[in-house]
């Protein structure tokens, strides 16, 4: 096929109804990690984390 690489189609099964019934049931008991139930920084709390970063210090030197 020239300069291109060939990538062979994904043939596994996407029947996710298994996974929905089957496995643990204490993992489906906990609430999604997002933005609404997690303790958000303020713009200076970043700020002060950041500048704990030797990456940052350096770039900033």
């Amino acid at each position: 096929m020239g300069d291109y690489y060939r990538l062979p189609a994904d043939n596994r099964d996407l029947n996710y109804a298994k996974y929905f019934s089957e496995g643990e049931e204490e993992i489906s008991l906990l609430d999604d990690y997002t933005s609404h139930n997690t303790h958000q920084l303020t713009v200076e709390q970043v700020k002060t984390l950041l500048l704990k970063l030797d990456y940052i210090n350096d770039e900033l030197s």
